[in-house]
């Protein structure tokens, strides 16, 4: 999720101002704060994301594509996301060679629901074992969002300045979905292989307006972004099982992607800026890397925990403009951005009633650092996260729910005046910058009886 906050000088106002570090951190700080690319399911977000080693339904394809070989019938399958974000600004000050001036607080909210994963999924027998083929398309990262935020700067006492008043707006709409064709085999009864071949596709738009009023000055910038991106990798993945306990390990290979954006900026008082062209060059993702663990004390426990680390620092554009070769596409420094290592850890009991019916009971913890550090304070944006779900299983059909309470705090800066922002100045106001997310995920998974599609299958690709 791109949460678009100052996004006003943005990727194509220029590739002048590309070069300078200030309009570069504004874009990573400000604008590219939850890249970090979620498995679906609301199974796994009811076990905190711990799903590597177990990896047992459809949606097994977004952590570890070896547990599909785990599934013995042919079923579709459904994920739907509602979340809301509240982003709030406190304690803000500005110091520095100007005027000392207190900021009044702001709190901006965001409530979104997006469909976020689908999934057709058949196994077969081939040389005696399961093998099972599956096609899907996930929402990676749903890029829509409408923001409305207002700081008021005013002398400190004992301090000489004008007051000024700062409105933003910004809407943002798009996602980019994934595509992909995954099989998994299992090799025998304690080993599972899969791989998945995914294509990369998303198409955004933002637009976003500010105003700053101080005195009888009034200046503003309007600005405009239309982006896309296109590229594919691979993921493979191996299970090792025993009766009580399993092993998971899953590579998520970097890839070279095509991205392409517009830009139109404009601006009170008016500062040159280049004609608005489409510019395409290159953007190397990064490589993930995870392993997991699950234990089954019993038929009715689940304990299962992950660890996954991504090479954020990898992510660079490539092209032969030398304001933007090499430049990394979170901070556009050669050296700020961090990897991370995000940790998952998960709990499920199971109740099994008389009628044969499954309510399981779920609780998981998660902490995950994002690909963005603060330039003025040097402190990482890291979300913390606590979850809870259930469902019900009966015959054919599955239907998990999950809540999940997300929180992040630290010290941060921000460019609220708009000449500084335009000189590409750095920042000198300083406060805390809260997130507060609820999340709330749906699945259904529908079983399909496994003779008659094997059936159509012969017939449609073998013949009578």
């Amino acid at each position: 999720m791109l949460s678009a906050k100052t996004l006003i000088l943005g990727l194509g106002a220029g590739c002048s101002l590309l070069g300078q570090s200030p309009i570069g951190t504004l874009i990573s700080e400000q604008s590219r704060t939850a890249f970090t690319l979620e498995g679906a399911g609301a199974r796994a977000i009811g076990l905190g994301g711990a799903f590597i080693a177990v990896a047992d339904d459809a949606t097994a394809v977004t952590f570890n594509p070896a547990g599909l070989a785990q599934l013995m019938r042919p079923e579709v399958s459904f994920v739907a996301r509602g979340v809301q974000r509240n982003v709030s600004f406190q304690d803000f000050q500005t110091s520095g060679t100007g005027p000392r001036m207190d900021v009044t607080d702001s709190l901006s909210s965001n409530r979104r629901l997006d469909p976020l994963f689908a999934s057709a999924t058949v196994p077969l027998r081939v040389g005696g074992r399961n093998l099972v083929v599956q096609m899907s398309i996930q929402r990676a990262f749903a890029l829509s969002e409408s923001d409305d935020r207002e700081f008021q700067s005013t002398p400190v006492a004992g301090s000489v300045g004008t007051p000024s008043h700062l409105k933003q707006s910004i809407n943002q709409s798009g996602q980019i979905d994934v595509y992909s064709l995954a099989a998994a085999y299992e090799v025998s009864q304690r080993i599972l292989l899969g791989v998945t071949w995914n294509q990369w596709r998303g198409r955004w738009d933002l637009s976003s307006s500010s105003v700053q009023t101080t005195g009888d000055n009034v200046a503003r910038i309007a600005y405009s972004q239309n982006d896309s991106l296109d590229g594919s990798n691979f993921d493979v993945g191996v299970i090792w099982r025993w009766p009580t306990w399993s092993l998971g390990v899953v590579r998520r290979t970097g890839f070279h992607a095509d991205y392409t954006f517009l830009t139109g900026v404009t601006s009170t008082p008016v500062v040159a800026h280049p004609p608005a062209e489409p510019m395409t060059l290159g953007l190397h993702w990064p490589a993930t890397t995870g392993a997991g663990f699950a234990y089954r004390p019993s038929e009715r426990w689940l304990v299962t925990a992950d660890v996954t680390h991504t090479l954020w620092s990898t992510t660079r554009y490539m092209t032969s403009n030398s304001n933007l070769d090499g430049k990394s596409f979170f901070d556009f420094a050669r050296t700020r951005t961090p990897n991370s290592t995000d940790l998952h850890a998960g709990a499920e009991y199971l109740i099994i009633t008389s009628r044969n019916e499954i309510i399981p009971l779920r609780f998981g913890v998660s902490q995950e650092p994002q690909p963005v550090v603060d330039r003025i304070t040097g402190e990482q944006r890291v979300m913390r996260r606590v979850s809870v779900g259930t469902g019900f299983k009966r015959g054919n059909l599955s239907v998990d729910l999950a809540y999940r309470y997300g929180w992040s705090s630290r010290r941060a800066s921000q460019s609220l005046a708009i000449d500084q922002i335009l000189a590409g100045a750095e920042p000198s106001t300083v406060g805390s910058v809260r997130i507060r997310e609820h999340r709330i995920d749906l699945s259904t998974i529908y079983q399909l009886d496994r003779q008659p599609v094997e059936r159509f299958l012969r017939h449609l690709f073998v013949g009578d």
